[in-house]
């Protein structure tokens, strides 16, 4: 997914780290608490609206570790570039939106074990196709603080807009503005199904992605992992994908 993945200014919000953590540790789940949970709907079949509610796989699994650990929550549908700072500051309790773990975030919060693993797709236009050998000096669509946009900025020669909307990313594809996009490989494949002038045309090395938790939560980090692990243990977890096309 977006990764799923997803690069972020971790500089800028490592530097305000000490203004906006050392608050008490939570090591006793609140189940009292209706814990707010961050994500960005753009991303089907991860997140998307349908009749006025948020659906999709992430949506499953947080209803499902939810139902497990007894807790109640609400939806927080915001900027994927602005979710960790949000989780940072309290704002919000909870991310899942296909962010992957990497030291740099680790710095400023904390990660679930993983809950899905997701290849990066490479998509074009019809109208104007490349090939994998052909990706040095190209154009790229990416969304704002994905770790999409650190590969393509890895690509020799390349020309890198990150945009701050999903909608964004695809209409420069889709009019020639750019390229290529980078997208997670199941975000892709809604996109090829729902818009047949675009083909997925190769794959790159993936990423695990995880959920997101405040550094303060260590009782919901710890209870989140034993219910991903049971849920991973008896299938659930493969059910939701298999739901989902994955």
């Amino acid at each position: 997914m977006k990764g799923s993945l997803k690069f972020l200014a971790i500089g800028a919000l490592t530097l305000m780290l000490g203004a906006c953590s050392g608050g008490e540790k939570q090591e006793v789940l609140d189940t009292g608490r209706v814990y707010k949970v961050g994500t960005t709907v753009e991303y089907p079949p991860f997140e998307s609206w349908e009749n006025g509610e948020i659906v999709g796989y992430d949506v499953d699994v947080i209803d499902a570790v939810a139902k497990k650990i007894g807790i109640k929550y609400e939806w927080k549908d915001m900027n994927f570039d602005g979710l960790i700072s949000a989780l940072q500051f309290k704002k919000i309790d909870i991310v899942i939106a296909g962010i992957s773990s990497t030291p740099e975030r680790e710095k400023v919060v904390n990660f679930s074990i993983p809950y899905y693993k997701s290849k990066t797709a490479y998509i074009m236009n019809k109208n104007n196709p490349i090939t994998m050998e052909e990706l040095e000096g190209k154009s790229f669509g990416v969304d704002l603080g994905t770790s999409y946009e650190t590969t393509a900025r890895s690509i020799e020669g390349a020309e890198v807009t990150p945009f701050s909307s999903t909608a964004g990313t695809l209409l420069a594809l889709k009019s020639q503005k750019v390229d290529c996009i980078l997208v997670g490989e199941a975000v892709a494949s809604e996109y090829v199904r729902n818009n047949p002038e675009l083909e997925i045309f190769g794959y790159g090395e993936g990423e695990e992605c995880s959920i997101a938790f405040n550094k303060d939560d260590i009782a919901l980090q710890e209870s989140f992992n034993k219910a991903l692990k049971e849920l991973e243990a008896d299938g659930t977890l493969e059910k939701f994908q298999a739901k989902f096309g994955f």
